[in-house]
């Protein structure tokens, strides 16, 4: 396991057959924008995406700030066969309370976006293992978990077939960030020690 310090060096990139994960940058804010637009992609998060490029800039500059700050490791998708490499999704790794340093204590969080047109494509598949194995390699979580709405049935599937178990339904758990209903989430872990 690498030691925090050399962890948040520089910005951890991982290759994978026909990826790229890295950093995001304020060039990358149309994109990400672009697909954060889009209703398919918002309909099973607590928020609605950025309003706006200049939000998405800023959105991008607050995930670099707490990469920073060692509080998540926030990865832009792109695929690698593209020059320029756009981004088409987002993968987000966080300690579900403090920040990575905290000797383990905490578990990891992962959330994940990726852009409609490449669903049912093995991209989240192979984004997710590339940073579930980069999870075990370098930082050594005792658990990982995700919160999924019970009717994103795709992200359900998606976990279980790497490895994550359903654990329950949190009743209410997450606030809706526009509309402000509750909304129930299903919990699902994978422990890997």
């Amino acid at each position: 396991m690498m030691r925090v310090e050399s962890l948040f060096s520089s910005f951890p990139s991982i290759y994978t057959e026909r990826l790229v994960l890295r950093q995001m940058a304020a060039a990358d804010a149309e994109d990400i924008y672009e697909f954060y637009s889009d209703p398919l992609v918002t309909k099973h998060l607590d928020w609605n995406g950025p309003t706006s490029i200049e939000d998405t800039r800023m959105l991008i500059n607050s995930w670099n700030h707490a990469f920073e700050e060692r509080r998540i490791i926030p990865w832009g998708i792109s695929l690698n066969s593209q020059k320029p490499m756009p981004i088409i999704g987002t993968v987000i790794l966080m300690p579900i309370r403090g920040h990575f340093e905290d000797d383990h204590r905490f578990p990891l969080t992962v959330g994940y976006d990726l852009k409609s047109e490449f669903w049912s494509k093995g991209i989240m598949s192979e984004a997710m293992q590339a940073v579930i194995n980069y999870s075990k390699t370098h930082i050594s979580p005792h658990r990982i978990q995700a919160e999924v709405y019970p009717e994103n049935v795709a992200s359900l599937k998606l976990l279980k077939k790497l490895g994550f178990q359903e654990e329950g339904v949190l009743r209410q758990y997450l606030m809706h960030e526009v509309t402000k209903t509750f909304l129930d989430v299903v919990l699902l872990a994978l422990l890997i020690n």
